[in-house]
C-alpha cells in the first residue's frame, strides 16, 4: 500500500507540473530562445509576489508570432521587463506561429482565465488580424496595445479599450541609414539597393526612404535595384554579380540586416569589405558584430524592448486608471516608436545593453519617451 501511494503521489506530481506548463502557454509555446524553455513558466509566478490579493494582479499577455526571431524574443522580454517594474503584474508569453486564430483563440483564452484584469500587448499575425483583436478587446473589455501593424481604417479611438497603436516608420528607417550611407561615400558615386520582398509594407516603405534620400544626394547614382526577399543567400548572389558588372560602387543599401550580411560576406571573400559601405536595418547581433568588427557601416535597431515594453505599460497604465484613455487626443494614439540609430560610435554601448545585459534600462512609467513622432491619418 505505500508503495501504491508514492506511485500516485508520484503521477499527481507530474500531472500538475505539465498542468501548470500547458497554463503558460495560453494557446501557444511559450519557449524562449533568449530566455529557455523555463521562462514562460517563471514569467508566470514570478513578476510579482508582493500584491496584496489576486484581485490587485493584472495578467499581461505578450503575444509574438514565436520566441524562435530574435526580434520577437526581444519583443516578449522587453514586457516582461516592464511587467517586473510594477508591483501586481504577472506575465505569460503567448504564441502563435503566425497563425491568425491561434491568435485570436490564445487571447480569448487568456480573458476567460482572467477575465478584466487581462491586458495585452501584441505583435499581430498579420495586419488583417489587427482588426479581429481590436473587436475581440473591446467587446470583453480588455485594454490592448496592437504592435507594428495596423490595417487601414483602423483607428484606436473607435475603440476605447484599444489604447494606442505603436509603429515602426519603415520610410524614416529607410531615409535614415541611406542618408548616413551616402555621407560615408562623401556624398557622390555609384550604390546599388537590396530590397526586400515585393508586396512587404516594411520594403515598400523603406525603398520609398531610400529614394528620398536619392533626391537629397543628386551626385549619388543607383545603378541597380534588385529584390532579394530579405534572403542572405540571395543578396550575397547580387552582390557578387555586381562587383563584376559594376565594379565601381562605393555603397549597397540594404533594407534589412539579413540581406546586409550576405553583401558583406560576398564583399569579404573579395577582400572588399573595407573598401564598399554597407547599412541594414533591424539590429540583429550579427550585423552588430560586423559594425562593431568594421565591416558593416550602420543598422536601425527597431528595438523590441522599447516597443514592447513601453506598450505593456500604456495597457498596464489604461487599466489601472493612471492613464485615462477617454481624455487622449485621437491623433496621439498613433504613435510611431523610437528606434536606435547604430554605427561605430555607439555599437559597444548597445551590444552591452540590448545582447550582454538584455536590458537597455528604461523607465517604462514615462510614457513618452518611446514617442518619435505620430502617424499621419491621410
Amino acid at each position: 500500500m505505500k508503495m501504491k501511494a508514492k506511485f500516485v503521489s508520484a503521477v499527481l506530481s507530474v500531472f500538475l507540473l505539465i498542468s501548470t506548463l500547458a497554463g503558460c502557454s495560453g494557446g501557444g509555446t511559450a519557449s524562449s530562445a533568449a530566455s529557455g524553455s523555463t521562462a514562460s513558466k517563471e514569467s508566470s509566478a514570478a513578476s510579482d509576489t508582493s500584491a496584496e490579493s489576486d484581485d490587485d494582479v493584472y495578467h499581461l499577455g505578450i503575444c509574438v508570432h514565436s520566441l524562435d526571431n530574435e526580434y520577437w524574443a526581444q519583443e516578449a522580454a522587453g514586457a516582461e521587463l516592464f511587467a517586473k517594474s510594477v508591483k501586481n503584474c504577472k506575465y505569460d508569453v503567448l504564441t502563435c506561429n503566425s497563425d491568425d486564430n491561434k491568435q485570436i483563440q490564445g487571447i480569448k483564452d487568456y480573458i476567460a482565465r482572467y477575465g478584466k484584469k487581462a491586458i495585452f500587448v501584441v505583435d499581430p499575425s498579420s495586419t488583417a488580424n489587427t482588426a479581429n483583436i481590436a473587436d475581440v478587446c473591446e467587446q470583453s473589455g480588455n485594454y490592448v496595445v496592437i504592435l507594428a501593424h495596423r490595417a487601414d481604417g483602423l483607428y484606436p479611438k473607435d475603440y476605447p479599450h484599444f489604447v494606442v497603436s505603436l509603429m515602426l516608420s519603415d520610410y524614416d528607417n529607410g531615409y535614415k541609414t541611406a542618408c548616413k550611407l551616402f555621407d560615408s561615400i562623401g556624398g557622390k558615386g555609384e550604390v546599388c539597393e537590396l530590397q526586400g520582398q515585393l508586396g512587404d509594407d516594411s520594403a515598400a516603405n523603406r525603398h520609398k526612404g531610400f529614394e528620398a534620400a536619392l533626391k537629397k544626394y543628386p551626385n549619388i547614382k543607383c545603378v541597380d535595384t534588385q529584390v532579394a526577399n530579405w534572403e542572405q543567400s540571395k543578396a550575397m548572389s547580387l552582390t557578387e554579380e555586381w562587383l563584376v558588372s559594376h565594379p565601381n560602387i562605393k555603397a549597397i543599401y540594404s533594407a534589412n540586416d539579413t540581406m546586409a550580411l550576405g553583401a558583406v560576406e560576398a564583399l569579404k571573400n573579395k577582400g572588399m569589405n573595407t573598401k564598399i559601405a554597407v547599412c541594414g536595418c533591424d539590429g540583429t547581433k550579427a550585423a552588430l558584430n560586423e559594425i562593431k568588427a568594421g565591416n558593416m557601416l550602420c543598422t536601425i535597431a527597431n528595438n523590441g524592448f522599447c516597443i514592447a515594453g513601453y506598450g505593456a505599460s500604456y495597457a498596464y497604465q489604461a487599466a489601472t486608471g493612471t492613464l485615462d484613455v477617454s481624455s487622449m487626443d485621437p491623433a496621439k494614439r498613433l504613435i510611431y516608436c523610437k528606434t536606435t540609430y547604430v554605427d561605430s560610435s555607439n555599437v559597444d554601448d548597445v551590444i552591452d545593453k540590448f545582447i550582454t545585459k538584455g536590458d537597455p534600462g528604461y523607465d517604462y512609467s514615462d510614457l513618452s519617451y518611446c514617442i518619435d513622432s505620430y502617424q499621419k491619418v491621410s
